[in-house]
C-alpha cells in the first residue's frame, strides 16, 4: 500500500515534462505553504533561523522563505501531511494475512458472518448493527474531528482547491491595494478574478446593475479577504485551512 494523503498530491510531471511548477497549485498542500509563507510572525520565524514563538512549529515545517515548493514538499511537506494510518476498502477478507492489526473498534467493524443463515435474517441483523454502531453522519469526516486523519498535520476542513485560489489572490491583491501597489477598487479586483459570474460587468448594464454588480463584487472581496487573513493568520498554530 502507497503513501495516502486526504487531500490532493502535488505532481510535477515526468521526464521532459517534469518542472519545479507542474500542476502543484492543483493540491491543498500547495495553498498551505503558500498561505504559511504570508504570515508575517512566521516570516521572522525563518529570518531568525527558527527561533522565536514559533520555534516548535519551525522545526516540523522548516524555511518557507527561499525554497521552492517542490524542494520543501519533499524534504517537509510529504511526511507532515502523509496518512499514518491505511486506509480501509469495503471488500470481504479472504487470507487471514489481509488481517491489519492497527484496526480499532472505533475505526472498522469486523463481522463474522455465518452463510448457512437465511438472508432476510442477516439484512435485519445488519440493520439493527450498523444503526448501533454508524453515527450515520453525511459524506467526509471533517479532517478536525478525532479520526478525521492520522496525519501529523492534517487539513482542518475538507476545501476544494479552487476556493484556496481564489482566496489567496484575493488576499495579495488586497495587501497590495494597502501597500499603495494596486489601484483597482474592490469591486474591480472582484471582477477581474471572476468571482461571482452574475456580478461580471457587462457594457449593456444600465446604472443601476452596475451599481448592484460593484456592491456584489465588492462585498465578495471583503470576505475572502476577511477569510483568507483569518486562515493565514491560523497557519501559526499549525491548522489550514481555517478560516474562524
Amino acid at each position: 500500500m502507497g503513501i495516502v494523503f486526504k487531500g490532493d498530491h502535488p505532481t510535477w510531471g515526468r521526464g521532459k515534462e517534469a518542472s519545479l511548477t507542474g500542476t502543484q497549485s492543483d493540491s491543498q498542500y500547495y495553498y498551505w505553504w503558500e498561505f504559511l509563507r504570508r504570515n508575517e510572525g512566521y516570516a521572522a520565524c525563518c529570518r531568525d533561523g527558527g527561533g522565536g514563538e514559533l520555534a516548535g512549529l519551525y522545526a516540523h515545517f522548516g524555511d518557507v522563505s527561499n525554497d521552492t515548493f517542490k524542494d520543501w514538499w519533499r524534504e517537509h511537506g510529504y511526511h507532515l501531511f502523509a496518512e499514518k494510518r491505511k486506509p480501509v476498502f469495503l471488500a470481504e477478507l479472504n487470507d487471514p494475512r489481509e488481517w491489519d492489526s492497527s484496526w480499532t473498534k472505533d475505526h472498522v467493524m469486523v463481522v463474522a458472518v455465518p452463510l448457512d443463515l437465511p438472508k432476510r435474517y442477516l439484512q435485519g441483523f445488519f440493520a439493527r448493527l450498523l444503526k448501533q454502531r454508524h453515527r450515520g453522519e453525511r459524506g467526509r469526516k471533517a479532517m478536525s474531528k478525532k479520526g478525521g486523519s492520522t496525519a501529523s498535520y492534517p487539513l482542518h476542513r475538507n476545501v476544494t482547491v479552487e476556493t484556496l485560489r481564489k482566496q489567496l489572490a484575493v488576499y495579495d491583491a488586497v495587501m497590495a491595494k494597502k501597500r499603495g501597489d494596486d489601484k483597482r477598487t474592490l469591486a474591480k479586483i472582484g471582477a477581474d478574478l471572476k468571482l461571482v459570474e452574475d456580478a461580471t460587468p457587462d457594457s449593456k448594464d444600465d446604472i443601476n446593475e452596475a451599481m448592484d454588480k460593484r456592491n456584489v463584487m465588492t462585498a465578495t472581496v471583503s470576505r475572502y479577504f476577511r477569510q483568507a487573513k483569518r486562515i493565514v493568520a491560523n497557519t501559526a498554530k499549525g491548522e489550514f485551512p481555517n478560516s474562524d
